[in-house]
């Protein structure tokens, strides 16, 4: 009887050996949005294209509201993300990423202009972002966080270009 669970046994701790392990979809295409920032007047959606094995690149719309809503501006901009394999065995589109970015705002003053002769400008900003992303079925979580460096400044916007979110949104091949 001995000899027979301990066939059981080490029958039960091989089949896993023996069993092809599901093929992971790979993903090369996501669009994405920010709800959380909407919490803090900004909308911004991402479009993201894989273009090599650990490598990315997205393009992104904004709108922004800034000191409660006396700025307003819209914006575009693009980063470059590389897929680092941090013992996950993810690849581009999924997992932990890094990258550059630079986004270009189009801003318009709106408040008052009794006291001041503010008018609005554009901003230039370039930094980094550091994400990582979840792909369940299709279903696209990616916590990210950005901070760059404003290039050129306007007169009355006292804002720095970071942001803290949680993109969701749908990938596909």
């Amino acid at each position: 009887m001995k000899r027979f669970l301990q066939m059981v046994l080490l029958f039960c701790l091989m089949v896993p050996f023996f069993i092809p392990a599901p093929v992971s979809a790979q993903y090369n295409k996501a669009i994405s949005a920010d709800p959380v920032g909407l919490a803090f007047g900004i909308f911004n959606a991402t479009y993201e294209n894989k273009v090599g094995k650990s490598n990315s690149f997205t393009l992104f719309g904004s709108y922004f509201t800034f000191s409660g809503g006396d700025w307003v501006a819209f914006g575009f901009g693009g980063s470059y993300r590389w897929y680092l394999n941090v013992g996950d065995g993810n690849k581009a589109l999924k997992g932990l990423s890094v990258g550059p970015y630079a986004s270009l705002g189009f801003w318009q003053w709106k408040g008052s202009s009794i006291f001041n002769d503010y008018s609005g400008g554009t901003s230039v900003a370039l930094g980094g972002e550091i994400a990582y992303k979840w792909i369940l079925n299709g279903f696209v979580i990616e916590p990210i966080f950005r901070l760059a460096f404003n290039l050129m400044k306007i007169t009355g916007l006292t804002y720095q270009a970071y942001g803290l979110g949680v993109n969701l949104g749908y990938a596909w091949k």
